[in-house]
């Protein structure tokens, strides 16, 4: 179904201001009484307030949602541009009949669209809704965090002047491409086509409008596809920021860390570090790196390949699209697969001294 609202080509200008008044009216109901409330209630929310576990909390919600709210408007803001100046027929056109090769070119618009992975949950819906195979788009989903130019360059940056500064970065790459490719493959499979909850929208009547538009017009259009997808997705971004944050402050960081020094536990380890955390893939490379000296090589990566794929708030935000099967299959695979890959890996680095080993 299009998301093209079924008024006249002049007033989707005026739909966007209207909605624009409408969330600043919305805005302004809510937090004028909520001002009043806590202003009122001051001194009873003094003490609970300052109880170190609610700032450790605050400060873990705040810190994840203001690192993403970028990212997933920029990724609204590509959805609403590839709604307007990307007709359907002419993506199609661009989609091969291979299997391997749909997954192939998922993996190179990594390159070419590089957003992190709170945006991306933006662009395969649109895409999806365009017609884009289910195996194509996860493979952009799974890699592109990883494999982006700007990742890459944050990865080789966090890992300067370190022993490890080209095993790492180089060694994301491949895995993420690698074990991307596999689970895309797996979890992509026509049986889970039916778990997309996005259909396929016609574009008979769409096109036709598009065609008509001028680049003013279509810019306007795009902001309001944006502005209405960024609200759809930004509550599932705030309800995951909760649920992690939640995670975080019951969870300790140096209780995970602590398994470094292990050849079969620091990958799960790290695994659950890096689903708690829900940093974002241009970031984590700096966390790993700071814990590099306790770390096996394999937990590193174990961290930043797991992390882009596969997070609390992630998990949430994939409701938007996929159904509880196909979500299921999606984690379960994603855990097995990068699980498996490292801890061989660890093993390997452990036991035959690949890479870097800090630990007994």
């Amino acid at each position: 179904m299009s998301n093209l609202p079924n008024v006249p080509l002049d007033e989707y200008s005026g739909g966007l201001r209207q909605r624009l008044r409408t969330a600043l009216l919305v805005a302004l109901l809510a937090v004028v009484p909520l001002a009043v409330l806590i202003y009122t209630a001051r001194e009873g929310l003094h003490a609970f307030t300052t109880r170190a576990d609610v700032q450790a909390f605050s400060i873990s919600f705040l810190s994840i949602l203001f690192e993403a709210i970028p990212f997933v408007l920029l990724g609204a803001l590509v959805s609403g541009l590839i709604e307007m100046f990307v007709p359907s027929p002419s993506l199609l056109r661009f989609i091969p009949k291979g299997r391997f090769a749909q997954l192939a070119v998922g993996i190179g618009a990594g390159f070419l669209l590089p957003v992190c992975e709170c945006g991306i949950i933006v662009i395969i819906r649109r895409l999806l809704r365009k017609g884009l195979p289910l195996r194509m788009a996860l493979a952009y989903m799974l890699c592109a965090p990883i494999i982006n130019p700007v990742v890459i360059v944050a990865t080789f940056a966090a890992y300067r002047g370190r022993p490890t500064w080209l095993l790492v970065p180089v060694a994301r790459v491949v895995l993420g491409l690698c074990l991307g490719l596999i689970i895309a493959a797996w979890a992509g499979r026509s049986k889970f086509a039916a778990d997309v909850k996005i259909a396929v929208e016609s574009s008979a009547g769409t096109d036709e409008q598009r065609s008509r538009l001028t680049v003013a017009g279509k810019l306007s259009a795009a902001l309001d596809h944006t502005l209405t997808e960024f609200l759809d997705v930004v509550l599932f971004l705030i309800a995951g920021a909760a649920v992690a944050a939640l995670l975080q402050t019951a969870v300790s960081r140096a209780a995970l860390a602590g398994f470094g020094h292990s050849p079969t536990l620091a990958v799960p380890g790290m695994m659950g570090l890096a689903l708690v955390l829900n940093l974002c893939s241009e970031a984590d490379a700096f966390v790993a790196a700071t814990l590099s000296a306790a770390l096996s090589v394999a937990a590193q990566l174990a961290f930043m390949v797991l992390g882009p794929m596969l997070q609390i708030k992630l998990i949430l935000m994939y409701t938007m699209v996929f159904r509880r099967r196909l979500i299921l299959v999606l984690v379960a695979t994603i855990l097995a697969v990068v699980f498996v890959a490292l801890e061989l890996t660890s093993l390997a680095e452990y036991y035959w001294g690949l890479g870097v080993h800090h630990g007994p």
